[in-house]
């Protein structure tokens, strides 16, 4: 007698910020008593697919009111990068970029023809330095991370409605490259000086001025390039069409291959008037951003996957209400009705969505994560 069997495997492998998956399928496996053996062995030819492991959770750059009323406070930005998978994340050479210009709405500086100037180039521009880490970066399954990128104290000991950045987990602070105290002061004590970002700096300025209208941020790993070295070719520089050689508009090009993650904000004031600063394979869409009132930008959960997971039973908060009108008045929140960071201190296990579409992947949050 013999039978046709189907031979499967399957192998998910953690590398640099992405998570590998491996599959075989062999159909019509001929097992008959007359060839069977103990440890018998099939061949089977795996087929890989990758999928980002470390994504951009939160973004918050658009500022606070200011207790009296008086006006914005804007020097306490931060962001929040996740591991969205249930593998450790272990990445050398983790950094942190800003595509040009800094604003969406200026963008047509970098569109010839009505096309991106760098579209099929291979390559991403992030504008004036870029951010690293001289240490590995490692997230465990399912945890978060968050990066200071303004102003790394507690700034709601002089604005209530700001953050309190202090407790934050990493920032950036090279104050040998830029020295404006109002976007650097010395860090909490409490963040130690290994966590410390450091800069890459090929442009102008004394600060690396994130958008307060909307940012265009990514975070990529140099893999084997020393960051600060590679940062610093000029083999690797980019200036907006025709503004060759003006330090004002210097870039670095970063491989595509390298980022991480990648997320487009416009700003609530300018959405007709912005264009993309990311090719449509890194972001197809964008966030919008209404600033000046505390909001975030938050990354939608992914409600199938992360109600699948069999250990998240009972521990799930649903009802979540701190979305926010739009721009066009409509109301900005999380489809799934998933309160992630609710859910999060409840046990369970967040797995947000990743579609390379920040149209359908953020939200606005009424109140960032950070202040809760």
């Amino acid at each position: 007698q013999q039978s046709a069997e189907e031979s499967a495997a399957t192998d998910r492998r953690s590398v640099e910020g992405y998570t590998y998956t491996l599959n075989a399928l062999k159909s019509n496996v001929v097992v008959s008593a007359a060839t069977w053996s103990e440890g018998m062995t099939v061949d089977l030819e795996l087929v890989a697919s990758r999928a980002g492991q470390i994504l951009i959770k939160e973004i918050y750059s658009g500022g606070c009111q200011k207790d009296d009323g008086s006006g914005t406070y804007q020097y306490d930005k931060y962001m929040v990068v996740y591991n969205n998978s249930d593998q450790q994340a272990e990445i050398r050479n983790f950094c942190v970029g800003m595509n040009g210009p800094y604003n969406a709405n200026a963008s047509i500086n970098n569109y010839v023809d009505g096309k991106l100037f760098y579209a099929d180039a291979g390559y991403t521009p992030t504008i004036c330095a870029y951010w690293y880490l001289a240490k590995e970066l490692v997230l465990e399954p399912y945890a978060s991370a968050s990066i200071v990128l303004c102003g790394a104290i507690d700034h709601t000991v002089t604005y209530r409605n700001s953050v309190d950045l202090s407790r934050a987990d990493y920032c950036t602070y090279d104050p040998e490259v830029f020295s404006n105290t109002l976007y650097y002061p010395a860090p909490a004590e409490s963040i130690p000086a290994e966590n410390y970002l450091k800069a890459v700096f090929f442009g102008k300025g004394n600060a690396w001025p994130v958008s307060f209208v909307g940012p265009a941020l990514f975070i990529f790993s140099t893999g084997d390039e020393d960051p600060a070295a590679w940062g610093l070719k000029t083999e690797n520089r980019y200036y907006f069409p025709g503004k060759e050689n003006n330090d004002v508009y210097g870039c670095a090009k970063i491989p595509n291959d390298w980022i991480l993650d990648a997320v487009e904000i416009y700003g609530s004031d300018y959405v007709t008037e912005s264009l993309p600063r990311f090719t449509t394979t890194l972001d197809a869409g964008y966030a919008v951003q209404t600033n000046k009132q505390g909001y975030s930008i938050y990354r939608n959960v992914d409600q199938e996957a992360t109600e699948a997971l069999s250990e998240n039973a009972g521990k799930i908060v649903y009802g979540y209400a701190l979305g926010t009108l739009d721009y066009k008045g409509a109301q900005s929140t999380d489809p799934s009705g998933i309160d992630a960071e609710a859910s999060i201190r409840n046990g369970a296990r967040i797995l947000y969505l990743d579609t390379n579409n920040s149209s359908n992947d953020f939200h606005q949050r009424a109140k960032a994560s950070l202040k809760e």
